[in-house]
């Protein structure tokens, strides 16, 4: 893994009453590991502001699972 890196090329939040999914898609360039190309998913629950999931999980998004958005 010399040269690796990637970027975000969407993300998407689904609001429900009782969860908020948010969906990224993640372009991977360069020696990176196979895992880290495509949509990854996690669900929160309501009472998570999207400001702060932005600002303290997306940063971690790689590591959530692979799950493509709803009618994708």
């Amino acid at each position: 893994m010399g040269k690796a890196y990637m970027k975000y090329r969407e993300i998407r939040f689904i609001i429900e009453d009782e969860l908020t999914q948010v969906y990224v898609f993640i372009e991977a360039i360069g020696d990176s590991p196979l895992s880290v190309q495509g949509w990854h998913h996690k669900t929160f629950p309501a009472s998570r502001v999207i400001v702060d999931i932005i600002n303290e999980d997306l940063a971690n998004s790689v590591m959530w699972g692979l799950e493509a958005p709803p009618g994708r």
